[in-house]
């Protein structure tokens, strides 16, 4: 396993990328009704982050603490989302009653519990303004599963090829079961149900084992640069002009799912391109740093923005302004004191994009 990761500015400027992409279709901004493509790109990049982190801490060290991932993770997660769920919890106590107020209450509990997204699956019941940490909530019972799933195969000396065979069997067999039932089950239970959207988790994680296992050779690379164009055509055809939810969760994912794995291959394995200059920007790779925030608040702050009573643009400019001031104050005052004490707890060759 010879790649090595390492930084890669153009990675948090993807992230940028996914981030505007969901808010702009959470402020109904035109040509963005396909925004969910946001979180698609979000889930591969994130399967492929992690991935790598754990083949390189195996690599190094032919062990995995796997208490080290999860305290690491929970001092990237936790600490920002338990500042909105405060804030959150606030408003609630002072404003809500009724109804509301012990839907919110459930809501605050399956965000805390990570289990919101089968909530909205199975609808149970209403999660007000923290509908979208399904995505979260989704990553969560991935990243349970997966390092422990990884760490017994690597012990058990799977070699690089079982180990991608059984990504891509899993992924398959969710992909096409997704597909057969697209017409029978809700598009609830589709489109947050964990057991339908881990494939896209699982391909970025097959991308990582490829490259670490230096499987992805010379002819594969040459022929990247060609696949990236088409590649981005096919991920901004479904934001702007989104196809129905059968054809979507049949061959729009898989789609999507390539798709953003030859763009991350492409940005991984070359340079100075000028995909690589737009994304290296400063500005996008700071909005890709504080992807996490702008994530977390800006349902609640656009939702909010809907009720001053400002025209379509003023209003979606009130409510993007207000997000980046709370994701500010959230990554500059809260996450990066945690962020710190992760990077103490960081194996010195991990990428420090891996969360």
């Amino acid at each position: 396993m010879g790649f090595r990761l390492g930084y890669r500015p153009s990675l948090d400027g993807l992230r940028g990328v996914a981030v505007l992409v969901v808010m702009a279709h959470h402020a109904y901004v035109p040509f963005f009704h396909g925004g969910g493509v946001g979180v698609d790109i979000f889930f591969v990049l994130s399967g492929f982050l992690i991935t790598s982190l754990l083949l390189e801490e195996w690599q190094r060290r032919q062990s995995v603490s796997l208490r080290g991932f999860y305290l690491r993770r929970a001092l990237r997660l936790l600490p920002a989302l338990f500042v909105l769920l405060l804030a959150l919890q606030t408003f609630t106590l002072l404003r809500m009653h009724g109804e509301a107020f012990w839907e919110m209450e459930k809501a605050i509990g399956a965000v805390l519990g990570y289990f919101g997204n089968w909530v909205a699956a199975l609808n149970l019941y209403d999660m007000r303004v923290l509908a979208h940490t399904w995505s979260l909530s989704i990553e969560e019972q991935f990243y349970f599963l997966w390092p422990v799933a990884l760490l017994l195969m690597l012990r058990n000396r799977w070699s690089p090829k079982q180990i991608l065979s059984g990504l891509f069997l899993t992924a398959g067999v969710i992909a096409v079961t997704r597909a057969g039932l697209a017409g029978t089950l809700s598009v609830a239970r589709i489109y947050n149900g964990s057991d339908f959207r881990f494939d896209e988790l699982l391909t970025g994680c097959a991308l990582a084992v490829a490259l670490h296992a230096g499987m992805i050779r010379q002819p594969v690379l040459s022929v990247v640069p060609y696949l990236v164009l088409p590649a981005i055509a096919v991920i901004f055809r479904l934001i702007a002009f989104p196809t129905s939810f059968v054809r979507l969760a049949a061959i729009g994912w898989p789609a999507i799912e390539a798709s953003v794995a030859a763009i991350v291959l492409y940005l991984v394995t070359g340079s100075q391109t000028a995909l690589h200059k737009i994304l290296e920007t400063r500005w996008l790779v700071w909005v890709g740093r504080i992807s996490y925030g702008l994530y977390l608040w800006h349902v609640p702050v656009l939702g909010k923005a809907g009720g001053f009573g400002l025209p379509g643009p003023l209003k979606v400019a009130a409510g993007f302004a207000l997000t980046f001031a709370a994701a500010g104050l959230s990554y500059y005052l809260i996450e990066r004191r945690f962020l710190r004490r992760k990077a103490r707890l960081q194996p010195a060759f991990a990428p420090s994009q891996a969360g």
